[in-house]
């Protein structure tokens, strides 16, 4: 069985609507959010689906209460009741949902600061546009246009400090992924060749997932890739001929 790691964009809040930026703020899914993660849910999360529950073997999500509404909509953890283990609190608390058809990964989902949103800091609630307005009054960006991915934002994180902590997840999920692979002839470890449960979900906002994408295949974030996460879409990280050597993007998908 491949181990594939699948990134999942929150659905849609007001934020993401207005296209602000929001890191620190708490905000809650629209309506139309909600129902976009349900379309999800139903075509590609399900038994024999492109996210099989019974393949999960780790669920991370992110602390805000998008995060958490959004794993809660897709269904993910144990049959009636989602379990979150917060990683900074140290405690688990237990939702209660309705009973569900089909079978849950039976997984805590683990609450991670790693996956948090790029920190905007002084740019938080802007927009993009206003951010650049604010940049030129302050006479900023004279040979180019503020980037993110470049630049990171005053007052919050610049695009190492998101490597770094992105890193340390990325470094823990291909533990979790080699601890059951298998040994080639020639000393390859290989993902392919175990039945227990492979894959990893993450659940997160746009920027951060992007940046995890990245890290995932050895890219700067300083290099300024573009990649865009629709939200409730999802991605999918993997590794070339199963080979935990070589992580890979996966850009394209077939149902088998």
């Amino acid at each position: 069985m491949s181990a594939r790691v699948f990134l999942i964009r929150h659905g849609e809040t007001e934020g993401t609507l207005g296209r602000k930026h929001i890191s620190t703020s708490e905000a809650t899914l629209s309506k139309l959010g909600e129902k976009q993660l349900e379309r999800t849910r139903e075509r590609y999360l399900g038994e024999g689906k492109l996210i099989d529950p019974k393949k999960i073997s780790r669920i991370y999500i992110t602390p805000v209460q998008q995060a958490r509404r959004t794993a809660e909509i897709l269904q993910l953890g144990l049959h009636e009741h989602r379990h979150f283990y917060d990683r900074t609190e140290k405690k688990t608390s237990t939702t209660a949902t309705p009973p569900v058809t089909g079978d849950m990964a039976d997984s805590t989902i683990q609450i991670t600061p790693s996956l948090v949103e790029w920190k905007y800091g002084e740019y938080e609630g802007l927009t993009g546009d206003q951010i650049r307005e604010l940049r030129k009054q302050q006479g900023l960006d004279k040979d180019r246009p503020w980037f993110i991915w470049q630049d990171g934002c005053p007052g919050g994180e610049s695009p190492q400090q998101v490597s770094d902590r992105l890193d340390e997840l990325i470094a823990e999920i291909q533990g979790v992924i080699q601890s059951t692979a298998a040994q080639w002839p020639g000393g390859n470890l290989v993902t392919h060749a175990s039945d227990e449960p492979r894959d990893i979900v993450c659940v997160g906002p746009g920027h951060s997932l992007a940046a995890l994408a990245m890290r995932w295949v050895g890219l700067p974030l300083e290099h300024g890739v573009r990649l865009v996460l629709e939200p409730a879409s999802i991605s999918i990280l993997g590794f070339e001929d199963e080979d935990l050597s070589s992580p890979s993007i996966i850009l394209g998908w077939r149902p088998v």
